[in-house]
């Protein structure tokens, strides 16, 4: 008797897991027993293809249920659905898998305001699509006033040929008051990505941008005339194993990129940088996830010769060092650390505000930083900072994540407040300097 009540805990429990994570299965499924039939339902605007490119799981081959498993996860990872369920149904001549998703609302707006270190404060708004025409491809065009102006657009297809090739486009022109730099900076910028999967989890990729840099105060820039024309040319590897793209719970995110600054010897500027970029997400519990992360980048040339003084970077505040100031620390070179504990008290759920359909989570997290900004290597240990504290991760469709920390470090134990947008691992590369 003790043995059959302890599988039949089992199967119970067995049961439920399967049920929160989205999968249903019959309690006995014939192992190998091939798919005769895949049905997808719930798609109201999203292409049937794009779910069905997903599918490791195709008619015709055994079924399992590990590859049902990742089939949700690939499927989640798109970021256009709220959920995805997946059911096994057994019948004589086979099995039928039925693949039920709730999609995110096609088109999001862009409203309300935006608070960053290097910006200070601004309104903006735009829109925003998850899954333009249907096709998975993500869109945006938004405009800030404010502190600094500007105004852009961001497009990128995840799979438009070949196997998963995606390219990205990001364009944007901005003018602001730069004070870390002390000068007034007007710039075009210019971004440009093509990678194509290797295996299931490897991308291998290049990226160029331009950036067109000019200010009201001689000296800032390398040029005589106050105006810097910088193309670059960069190549990557990455891995990505993440469980969710703006939500991570479990895996890794890694990349390794080599770039060249002022090709050729052209024009303005002439460096060499690498960029190493390090992301784990550690599922300790459900509700529990510890999120490492870590950004080393080295430069060559000197500031002021090859590399322009806008050119180099600043760390503390929101999405470098929590708990200091921005310009804490400046350098060619940077090294940038976390350590961040999450608790899930909202599971992100749907919700509809004013026509649009949008999951909204809520996480709390207590964080560590710590890094350093420098030149000559001796500066490293003299220039390392840390900081810490405590906040808040709004789950939303529209950034990914947003942020509100209480950071301390600098000048004791004074609190620092640092508002941001998208996950901070995603920031620190991405910030303007």
């Amino acid at each position: 008797m003790n043995l059959y009540n302890n599988l039949s805990l089992k199967l119970m429990i067995g049961v439920l897991v399967l049920s929160t994570i989205g999968l249903t299965l019959p309690a006995a499924l014939s192992a190998g027993k091939i798919i005769k039939e895949i049905r997808i339902t719930g798609l109201t605007h999203t292409k049937k293809y794009i779910v069905a490119r997903e599918l490791l799981s195709k008619t015709g081959r055994p079924f399992s249920r590990e590859t049902m498993k990742q089939d949700r996860q690939r499927l989640m990872g798109l970021g256009i659905f709220s959920d995805v369920t997946i059911a096994a149904l057994e019948q004589e001549d086979g099995i039928i898998l039925t693949v039920t998703v709730k999609e995110i609302s096609p088109f999001l707006p862009i409203a309300g305001f935006k608070i960053d270190d290097e910006n200070g404060f601004a309104l903006k708004a735009g829109v925003k699509s998850l899954s333009l025409f249907g096709r998975g491809i993500f869109f945006s065009a938004s405009a800030t006033f404010g502190e600094a102006s500007s105004y852009g657009f961001k497009i990128r297809n995840p799979w438009f040929a070949g196997k998963r090739m995606s390219y990205e486009i990001e364009l944007f022109h901005r003018i602001r008051n730069n004070d870390l730099d002390d000068f007034k900076e007007a710039g075009n910028e210019l971004f440009l990505t093509l990678s194509s999967l290797v295996g299931k989890r490897t991308r291998l990729g290049v990226r160029f941008s331009f950036q067109y840099i000019q200010s009201d105060t001689p000296g800032k820039t390398l040029s005589a005339d106050n105006r810097d024309n910088v193309p670059s040319l960069g190549f990557f590897i990455g891995y990505d194993s993440r469980d969710l793209k703006w939500n991570p719970h479990s895996g890794r995110w890694n990349e390794i990129e080599i770039l060249r600054s002022g090709l050729f010897g052209l024009l303005d500027s002439s460096f060499w940088r690498l960029n190493l970029d390090l992301r784990y997400y550690i599922p300790v519990a459900p509700r529990h996830t510890l999120a490492l992360f870590s950004l080393t980048t080295l430069t060559s040339g000197t500031v002021g010769k090859e590399i322009a003084p806008w050119q180099d970077f600043s760390i503390g505040g929101t999405n470098s060092i929590r708990g200091w100031e921005l310009g804490s620390r400046t350098g060619k070179n940077q090294l940038l650390s976390t350590a961040e504990y999450r608790y899930q008290l909202m599971k992100p759920k749907a919700f509809r505000f004013l026509g649009f359909r949008l999951p909204i989570g809520l996480q709390i997290a207590a964080f560590a930083d710590f890094g350093s900004a420098w030149n000559q290597r001796d500066e490293f240990n003299k220039n390392f900072i840390k900081g810490f504290g405590l906040g808040l991760r709004f789950i939303t469709p529209t950034t990914g994540m947003a942020r509100l920390d209480f950071g301390f470090g600098q000048d004791g134990f004074s609190v620092r407040i640092h508002l941001g947008s998208y996950e901070k691992p995603v920031m620190q590369r991405q910030r303007v300097r």
